[in-house]
């Protein structure tokens, strides 16, 4: 039986620790999400989504508690385990896409497998192109970033953030700069993704509409889960 994607215990989050101005943004938060869940979360501004995302993106810790990524314990691991896990078993994907604009789709698609293994060789560039492929966007692998339409760019930016087929993809707001006909683009393919590779997403929205079309729904409110629905 696989492993859960994600598993959170207890996950608190205090800032200015120690001092007069010490504040706790989570509350103890427990959450679990299945290997090839869709899940959405959703909140309103200031509720601790970016935060309770950077810890589960390991690209910050907990003051407290406890997180596994894909039955991965992440308590006492020191900062290059933590790269090493993050690289390996987290896919991002951002709303402002965060691709290099000089690089051609398909470069920017290798880019974590070159980070990974520190050299190019051919089978990067081959399971590159066949990503591309499958979000829509065969046509323009060698098309530079800077060329590319809005929705375009996110597409390579989701073949970017499956490449290393990792245990869990966070999408923070990934459509939030999109018309709507290329946000229901976007989905459509994240949702395809999901199903055909059987990864686990966990996507940040503001759009009740995207988050109703969601597996799962996710509600965070002054840094508490006060609602999770399928």
């Amino acid at each position: 039986m696989a492993e859960d994607a994600l598993v959170l215990t207890d996950i608190r989050k205090s800032f200015n620790v120690g001092s007069p101005a010490e504040v706790e943004i989570l509350h103890g938060i427990g959450l679990t999400l299945e290997p090839g869940a869709f899940c959405a979360l959703i909140g309103p501004s200031g509720s601790g989504k970016s935060t309770l995302l950077n810890i589960i993106g390991l690209l910050d810790r907990p003051s407290a508690g406890r997180l596994a990524i894909g039955g991965q314990a992440t308590l006492g691991l020191d900062d290059a385990a933590l790269t090493r896990l993050r690289g390996r078993s987290i896919g991002f994907v951002f709303q402002a896409h965060h691709l290099i604009p000089a690089f051609t789709a398909v470069e920017n698609v290798m880019m974590p497998l070159l980070l990974n293994r520190g050299w190019a060789d051919a089978g990067m560039r081959i399971a590159a192109e066949a990503l591309l492929d499958r979000v829509g966007m065969a046509r323009w692998r060698d098309a530079r970033i800077a060329n590319l339409s809005g929705g375009q760019a996110q597409r390579v930016a989701i073949a970017r953030a499956l490449i290393m087929e990792p245990v869990l993809v966070l999408a923070d707001e990934p459509t939030g700069n999109l018309d709507t006909a290329a946000a229901d683009g976007v989905f459509d393919m994240m949702q395809a993704m999901n199903r055909e590779q059987g990864m686990t997403f966990l996507i940040v929205t503001h759009d009740p509409r995207l988050a109703k079309r969601c597996g799962r729904v996710i509600e965070l409110v002054d840094g508490q889960v006060i609602g999770s629905a399928s």
